[in-house]
């Protein structure tokens, strides 16, 4: 047997200071979890589950709860996967088509086409790749590719007149493919024994147009529910099966309701049941001869608890588990208890929309819809907080929050309607159990942690979208010119109950605004208050209570406007990006980008702005920007940093968090075990420390592993690599990255 040795080590990396290594930013998901990508396909190999997601992404788990992002060396959407023995296939947009035998290491190419290869299946010697304009390519092993069909030859698919083909699939010796006829009623499949020469097949009493196909094998005589063959989804809502290799196809039953209208696009099966899966739908189907088929989709039923999204991928586990998945990284899982399936989501994460995130003595507050927010120490890990509940004030559960900030006495978020809610730094106690059973009462401060709802200021039912503090007093801006304050000092008389008497409705004082605008942006200078807003525009005030207005040069709204070391930055729509460095004479910079952008931040002597469609921008002297690549394309709506970490917020409640200034604390190896022909590593450091995993045989030549990083909150990782063959000892080393 042999023996591995295990050398624990650590390189201490330099310190990262400059602005264009911020270019090539270690993003990772802190909400929603597991992330935040389109998960579109899935394919497992018995021991290692794959995920294929949007911009490149592609995770991989080995218990289907715990996942891990692999580096895919491509930011291309993917859209499909499979095995070819042990070896993983990817492929994706714009051509893209890339291999891992390992699950770890990926070698991503083009095959000189921009059409989108949209799925891939293969046989045991064989890998077909189907896409856009009838492309489809073959390959023996996943790394050399011959286009068969389409891609602007002169070779079509016999019978195809189409747009794009949807997906394939291998099974019972035989491929089969679909795709679209481009009139909208028409589907088009073939089949084929060998993956090279195809055969059209009737389509006559397929209602609507085909999405996917699957292979099902569950080993049941043809009598018995599942059928054994290939199976057919629809965007009418249809599902189809063969059990002659795609020559003819039968209709099932009703799937759950009658007519069943929402796209279907998933498909997956064990040996008693199917389940077809889609826009707001999963359907699940058992029975004996035929199935009686029914909607998993949310109710108080337990058997019906599937929430309701948008599935593109299914899956059945060996571990005796249905996995379904689709936008924003949603999975649902099952688990079959006296033979019923429960159905649950194995994460609890927020979806609601961020609107800002903020930080404050330490501690990151984000907030958003339905009254959402969130609150981590580390950008990492984030917890769901509530309201505490009131007879006075209306739930705030309905409210969109725009907007948070404070001091270290008090913390505001304000939105729609003039909704109002405050969080002050009082000491609650909380009850503890010691080890031997025993209760002990410590107190803990509730800034950012307990929240309690307030009257609008002045009665307003403007809506509020900025908050700031200055000079002792705290400022609200909003709809229709809105400008707000209050003066308050005497902390030690606020309690729990009291909230609303002090801080809330008469005790705002409306102040006097030269503009009737929808104000969104509130600032502190060296020299008072700014604010900005739709139409360009820019309010000042040297002492909170007189305002003027000044020039922008735009009638863009800028969305909000943030102090940036010695300067000032506004940020809005149409990639407005504006500077001053006395708040009254105002420069607009080019931006590169027409996406509205939402927000600016510091992280050392580099700026970030975040906006619409994933942009992030950096800027050392907020003059030239260059654009940074991330992980996804959700709109970006709010920045805040500490510790050399960005965190950024917006769509679908995404939160993702980068290390700018590298973490030099040592990354320990602290356990390792060997199972399944894997290499499996506990290592322990900082939250946001990247390292790369080294090998070596003699601890003199070293070989780069894969870039890693700390994202959980205790700073610790659970890491594999593929066990190597033919090497009698292998060392290993945490190095951190320069």
């Amino acid at each position: 047997m042999k023996t591995i040795a295990l050398f624990m080590f650590v390189l201490l990396g330099m310190v990262w200071g400059g602005s264009l290594k911020a270019q090539n930013l270690a993003w990772h998901w802190a909400n929603p979890q597991p992330h935040g990508n389109d998960i579109v396909d899935m394919a497992s190999n018995g021991s290692l589950v794959v995920q294929v997601a949007d911009m490149g992404q592609l995770y991989t788990s080995q218990n289907s709860t715990d996942w891990f992002a692999q580096n895919t060396q491509t930011t291309n959407d993917l859209q499909g996967v499979t095995y070819l023995g042990g070896r993983m296939i990817i492929c994706g947009a714009n051509g893209t088509v890339g291999y891992s035998d390992d699950g770890v290491t990926f070698t991503t190419t083009n095959l000189n086409t921009a059409n989108w290869l949209v799925s891939v299946a293969s046989s045991s010697n064989l890998v077909v790749a189907v896409g856009d304009n009838g492309t489809v390519f073959t390959s023996s092993n996943g790394v050399n590719w011959q286009l068969r069909f389409g891609n602007g030859t002169t070779t079509n698919l016999p019978g195809y007149n189409g747009n794009w083909l949807t997906s394939v699939a291998y099974g019972a010796n035989g491929f089969v493919l679909t795709g679209d006829e481009g009139n909208g009623t028409t589907s088009y499949l073939a089949n084929s024994g060998d993956g090279i020469h195809w055969t059209n097949r009737t389509t006559a009493s397929i209602n609507g147009n085909l999405e996917r196909v699957a292979f099902v094998n569950t080993a049941s005589p043809g009598a018995k529910f599942p059928p054994t063959g290939f199976w057919v989804v629809t965007d009418t809502g249809y599902a189809y099966y063969s059990t002659n290799g795609g020559g003819s196809w039968n209709a099932f039953n009703a799937l759950g309701t009658a007519p069943y209208t929402n796209v279907l696009y998933a498909i997956a099966s064990d040996l008693t049941s199917g389940l077809v899966a889609g826009d707001n739908a999963a359907i699940l189907g058992r029975g004996f001869l035929s199935a009686l088929w029914n909607s998993q989709i949310g109710s108080s039923n337990q058997l019906a608890s599937v929430a309701a999204w948008p599935y593109y991928a299914a899956l059945w586990n060996t571990n005796g588990s249905y996995q379904l998945a689709g936008s924003d990284g949603f999975i649902e899982q099952s688990t079959l208890t006296n033979g019923a399936y429960l159905w649950s989501n194995p994460y609890n994460s927020s979806r609601d929309w961020l609107w800002q995130v903020t930080l404050a003595n330490g501690l990151y507050v984000a907030v958003g819809d339905n009254g959402r927010i969130l609150t981590s120490d580390n950008g990492a890990d984030w917890s769901i907080e509530a309201f505490t509940a009131t007879n006075s004030i209306p739930a705030m559960n309905s409210s969109v929050l725009f907007c948070v900030g404070g001091n270290s006495n008090l913390l505001l978020a304000a939105g729609n309607s003039g909704s109002l809610v405050a969080s002050p730094n009082l000491l609650l106690p909380v009850l503890d159990t010691n080890s031997n059973g025993s209760f002990t009462t410590n107190y803990a401060s509730s800034l950012g942690v307990a929240w309690y709802a307030l009257s609008a200021p002045a009665g307003t039912t403007n809506d509020l979208a900025g908050v700031c503090t200055y000079s002792n007093r705290f400022y609200l801006v909003g709809g229709n010119g809105s400008i707000f304050s209050l003066s308050f000092t005497n902390w030690n008389v606020l309690t729990a109950n009291n909230l609303n008497r002090y801080l809330g409705g008469s005790n705002w004082t409306k102040l006097s605004s030269p503009s009737t605008n929808y104000l969104s942006g509130v600032t502190v200078f060296t020299n008072g208050l700014v604010v900005s807003g739709d139409q360009g525009t820019i309010l000042t005030s040297p002492d909170g209570a007189n305002w003027t207005r000044r020039i922008s040069g735009t009638t863009n709204w800028l969305f909000r406007v943030q102090h940036a070391t010695n300067l000032l930055v506004a940020v809005g729509e149409n990639g407005s990006i504006f500077t001053s460095s006395n708040s009254v004479n105002w420069v607009s910079q080019h931006s590169g980008t027409s996406n509205w952008l939402n927000d600016a931040v510091m992280v050392s002597n580099t700026c970030f702005v975040v906006g619409n469609s994933g942009s992030v921008l950096a800027s050392t002297n907020l003059a030239i920007w260059t654009n940074v690549p991330i992980i996804t394309s959700r709109s970006l709506y709010s920045a805040a940093s500490q510790n050399g970490q960005l965190v950024v917020a917006g769509l679908q409640g995404t939160i993702l968090q980068a290390q700018v200034i590298p973490l030099t604390t040592p990354v320990n190896i602290v356990d390792y075990t060997q199972a399944s022909g894997l290499n499996l590593f506990t290592v322990s450091g900082t939250v946001n420390q990247q390292f790369t995993l080294d090998a070596s045989t003699n601890l003199l030549n070293w070989v780069t592993g894969p870039l890693l990083s700390l994202v959980y909150g205790d700073g610790s990782l659970v890491f594999y690599t593929s066990e190597p063959t033919n090497t009698p000892r292998q060392f290993y080393r945490c190095k951190l990255k320069p």
